[in-house]
């Protein structure tokens, strides 16, 4: 792998990365390109753990100074990792325009308004209807047409814990709207760590139904702590994606949606 998807630096309150430990890791391991995806900043305190603005606009120029530092070695994208939701879609819409933003890759981490009652699909994910608003979320999301890639597609199923015809559903649902929309999916190193059981994340439920379509899979790090840069980590999920039957899915690179 020279090229690795979805990474978060310290700033978003919930990481141990520093970008330059991110560099550090990323030179030694042979790494070419990296695309940070930082949590999106928000403009309310009800979500914990997100960046400042003014630390995103930090970020972005230690970036810039290391992109200058490291030409020809190591080059560092940088976009967001948003959210999506009939609340608030034109908060979301404006990230297209956002000069630090370079492009969006799709985390569906909250039920709900986020700005009155933030409730965490991995947490809170319980009922029927629940997943019905995961599947609306997502739905709007992947219709709009301004994210990358859809990031831990099954992390519904770590709250929800049952495999019933709900969770089939939603699981043959979102597999649809992406065929439909070449939406590629991420298969998350970063869930490795909570890997006990079926509704985990990577969930083999959820995956082996993908498996059985032509969507694209590429192993995204989801990277918060240097662990999940190491190429044995990476091997260990490659070799848990194909063990789900994604040996036809999985591709090294996605296309990214550049807005500049």
């Amino acid at each position: 792998m020279k090229v690795i998807y979805h990474i978060h630096d310290q700033c978003c309150g919930h990481a141990g990365n520093t970008l330059e430990s991110i560099i550090q890791t990323s030179l030694a391991q042979g790494y070419k390109e990296l695309f940070m995806t930082e949590h999106c900043p928000l403009d309310n305190n009800n979500v914990i753990f997100r960046p400042s603005r003014a630390d995103i606009d930090d970020l972005r120029n230690r970036i810039n100074i290391a992109n200058k530092k490291y030409a020809g070695k190591l080059l560092i994208h940088f976009g967001f990792e948003a959210e999506y939701s009939k609340w608030n879609t034109s908060y979301f819409d404006n990230f297209v325009n956002d000069p630090q933003c370079d492009y969006l890759i799709f985390g569906n981490h909250y039920l709900g308004d986020m700005w009155k009652n933030p409730r965490l699909v991995m947490d809170f994910a319980k009922t029927e209807a629940d997943l019905d608003e995961y599947y609306e979320s997502s739905k709007l999301a992947i219709e709009k047409g301004i994210f990358s890639l859809f990031a831990h597609p099954d992390i519904f199923l770590q709250s929800y814990k049952k495999w019933d015809k709900k969770a089939q559903w939603l699981t043959r649902q979102i597999i649809t709207l992406c065929e439909k929309h070449n939406m590629p999916l991420g298969f998350n190193a970063n869930g490795m760590h909570f890997l006990r059981n079926g509704f985990n994340y990577p969930s083999e439920y959820f995956w082996k139904e993908v498996s059985k379509s032509k969507i694209k899979v590429v192993i995204e790090a989801d990277s918060h702590f240097n662990d999940t840069l190491n190429k044995e980590w990476l091997q260990k999920t490659h070799t848990e994606a194909i063990k789900y039957g994604l040996e036809k899915n999985l591709v090294q690179t996605i296309k990214i949606i550049y807005f500049r």
